[in-house]
């Protein structure tokens, strides 16, 4: 099995069909959010996409925010099948957005919530750690070395 990483544009289309048949994947379910459709095109507009295709199909997806006054990335969304989590894709994504922004941005954020053991566990080991209480959630921040180039 191939399987490369890409920041190549998806189709809306693409973008969109892998982010529903992701939302039960999460809990609670994105379904639950007031205005799905509406934060998945301001995710395909405003946000840069790194994702990995196995052969032609989408297993893993980050989308990124960029504050380039405050030199920081965002994180709202990041996701792997259920049948290819466990094999490194979402460490290998965040590494290859830290290795791609390491010379201008200083510090990367993202949510996760606390009941998501695995994901807590992989954004701990990567450098991550808890800066705010959310409720159900925590805001994460992880501090990036700048590289000179």
């Amino acid at each position: 099995m191939d399987m490369l990483i890409s920041v190549t544009p998806l189709s809306f289309t693409e973008f969109s069909d892998f982010v529903v048949a992701s939302v039960d994947w999460f809990i609670p379910s994105l379904n639950e959010m007031s205005d799905l459709n509406g934060w998945i095109l301001k995710m395909y507009l405003n946000g840069s996409m790194y994702y990995f295709k196995s052969d032609s199909e989408i297993i893993g997806l980050a989308v990124t925010y960029y504050n380039i006054k405050k030199n920081f990335v965002y994180i709202p969304y990041i996701c792997v099948r259920s049948d290819y989590q466990g094999h490194g894709i979402a460490r290998q994504l965040i590494d290859y957005i830290v290795s791609q922004l390491a010379s201008h941005v200083y510090e990367m954020y993202l949510e996760v919530r606390k009941d998501n053991k695995g994901a807590l566990h992989l954004y701990k080991k990567l450098g991550f750690y808890e800066i705010e209480d959310r409720g159900l959630k925590y805001l994460m921040k992880k501090e990036i070395q700048k590289i000179s180039v």
